[in-house]
């Protein structure tokens, strides 16, 4: 019997695919459709989907061609009234990046093939039955053969109107907005005033329209809302398109060369539960919500990041299946929030319409970030501030620091670090399979050699679990020759983790503090809560 079967083989399934097949992992990925969707629907890479690529050495190919989104500009009855700058973040990637989402799922296509393996085209899920030794499934071919094949554990990514969802009886509640939307892909002639790296927002008596100049060759990614009472039935044509732009943003922007058109309303739902025992369901399989704001592509990312290295211990017999309800914990609260968060802006945007003419321009005026609250408002957006601090794999037993991340949050890049050699910084460093144990020197002179070496030393009856790094200035060369080492030149790293005083800081696989304390052995207290097997 394999391992794992991912259903579904767009950003979220390619995604977990590769984050299995990377840990040895045997794992098959099947997808309906004969190849990548060139239709743009997500052109927006966050910050924290930007860190992930880096760990796995694809960032650099995963934002070719792409163009920082940098705010925000403002325009009503086409006049250009403001724009709101975001600010930069605390990451390699301070701001997100603009990409076609057809180049996110050719990089990671690629990067999956690079693993030994792939994704099988124009397979289509049949049936589906589970049982507690496994998952049933008849799956159709292209050519209507019908294949059955038994998994450990079956996977959803495959969207919206998720078959797999469907077979295990699963509810997906929600609603739909009454305002259709229409998209598009286009070219415009005239758009010098469209600055590629901002996105464009005109309100206008008959709407909304979002103009995000950001595609490759120059494409502009259209949204428009329309009247409640349009039809939405067919194809639209490129003519309704641009009289929309004409009547809200003005008769210089002519449309041509449309790569694609579409209806679109915007749902709002969420799944009750993430896993039904072995069937797991990730990305839009499990939540949708409004494409403002560009969270859906990147909350599957990260559904994917956060499950895949769960299921690798398990599937290698060095957890329990509860392990794996750390999931749903975790993840359904992030899709909770997003789904509050861009209805209300939705909602907000689409009222613009129903205003009368004296308050309209006091509500774009409320469209303004405070100087003051940029950046949190821009590291909620980048999605580097998610709170793990209620998952059972944050322990906070023995946490007397007093500064530095806590546990549940994203543990923080640091640069200025040697390592084997090399200058580096902390998110170069390759994803691997283990939590990584930092054993921090402190800032007094010398470091309490003994009492580090020992508390290695302690740390190896963890050893399939994690590994441990000792932190220190270029001294630690010497003084700990044999460990594995990381020379902190500026004390870069001991500034953001807090570590004046010696300490160590438990990061999980995908990049998120599990345990810190100054009691320089007391890991296993980690390992004794979670429950997990330390030897």
């Amino acid at each position: 019997m394999d391992k794992v079967l991912v259903v579904g083989g767009r950003t979220t399934g390619l995604m977990m695919a590769a984050e299995l097949a990377r840990r040895d992992i045997p794992v098959r990925c099947i997808d309906k459709s004969p190849g990548i969707d060139p239709h743009v629907r997500a052109n927006l890479l966050h910050s924290r989907t930007l860190e992930i690529f880096q760990g796995l050495g694809i960032d650099e190919q995963a934002t070719l061609g792409s163009v920082s989104e940098i705010g925000f500009v403002f325009y009503r009855e086409g006049q250009r009234v403001g724009e709101s700058p975001h600010t930069p973040i605390d990451s390699p990637f301070p701001f997100g990046m603009s990409q076609s989402q057809a180049h996110t799922e050719a990089t990671l296509a690629a990067y999956l093939e690079s693993l030994g393996s792939e994704v099988e085209r124009d397979v289509s899920l049949a049936a589906l039955n589970q049982d507690e030794d496994g998952v049933t499934v008849t799956l159709r071919h292209g050519d209507e053969r019908e294949e059955i094949a038994q998994y450990q554990w079956v996977i959803a990514c495959d969207g919206a109107h998720s078959a797999v969802r469907h077979h295990i009886g699963e509810a997906f509640p929600g609603d739909a907005d009454d305002i259709p939307y229409i998209l598009g892909d286009v070219l415009i002639d005239g758009d010098e005033d469209l600055e590629p790296d901002k996105g464009h927002v005109f309100f206008h008596d008959s709407g909304v329209l979002f103009a995000f100049t950001r595609l490759p060759g120059n494409r502009h990614f259209l949204v428009a809302s329309l009247r409640e009472e349009i039809s939405t039935e067919g194809m639209p044509a490129l003519r309704q398109l641009q009289d929309i732009v004409t009547e809200r943003a003005g008769a210089s922007l002519q449309l041509r060369d449309p790569h694609w058109l579409a209806y679109f309303r915007i749902n709002y739902r969420l799944v009750p539960r993430y896993r039904q025992d072995r069937v797991f369901l990730a990305g839009d399989a499990a939540h949708v919500h409004s494409l403002l704001a560009g969270q859906g592509m990147n909350t599957g990312i990260q559904d994917a990041h956060n499950l895949a290295w769960k299921l690798a211990q398990v599937a290698r017999g060095r957890a329990s299946a509860g392990f794996l309800d750390s999931y749903e914990v975790e993840r359904r609260v992030v899709a909770e929030e997003i789904l509050e968060t861009t209805r209300k802006i939705t909602k907000a945007m689409e009222s613009y319409a129903e205003l009368p003419q004296e308050d309209r321009e006091t509500f774009v005026s409320h469209l303004y970030t405070p100087q003051a609250a940029r950046l949190d408002a821009a590291r909620h957006l980048q999605e580097v501030d998610l709170d793990y601090s209620a998952s059972p794999l944050s322990v906070s037993v023995a946490d007397d620091l007093e500064r530095g991340p806590k546990p549940g949050t994203r543990a923080p890049d640091a640069t200025d670090l040697v390592f084997k050699g090399k200058a580096t910084s902390l998110f170069k460093l390759r994803a691997d399979d283990q939590y990584r144990l930092f054993f921090f020197c402190g800032t007094p002179n010398p470091p309490p050699v003994e009492a580090i070496r020992d508390a290695v030393a302690a740390s190896e009856r963890f050893t399939l679990w994690l590994k441990p790094y000792v932190v220190g200035d270029e001294t630690v060369d010497s003084t700990f020759a044999g460990q594995t080492l990381i020379i902190d030149r500026e004390g870069n790293m001991h500034r953001i983790y807090g570590a004046d005083s010696p300490c160590i800081y438990l990061v999980r696989p995908d990049g998120y503090v599990a345990y810190r304390s100054s009691d320089l052995t007391s890991v296993g207290a980690y390992f004794e809560q979670t429950g997990l097997t330390g030897h």
